[in-house]
């Protein structure tokens, strides 16, 4: 799973209907990506981290630090 992803939503008090509008995508695609039922495309991943201010990296797991 994607950890760090629901970690930085859960951090932003955003809920994943609000994560999914602001990436104009439904809750059911983000969900998919959560599950990784399907890959999050990487034009999502810079959205998502220039949202979240921290690096894709990080986002993926690859690295524990968020910067």
């Amino acid at each position: 799973m994607l950890n760090n992803i629901e970690a930085e939503r859960a951090r932003h008090n955003l809920s994943k209907i609000e994560i999914a509008e602001r990436l104009k995508i439904s809750p059911k695609t983000y969900r998919k990506w959560i599950n990784e039922d399907i890959s999050v495309p990487s034009s999502a991943l810079i959205e998502l981290s220039k949202m979240f201010n921290v690096s894709v990296d990080y986002l993926l797991s690859l690295t524990e630090e968020s910067a």
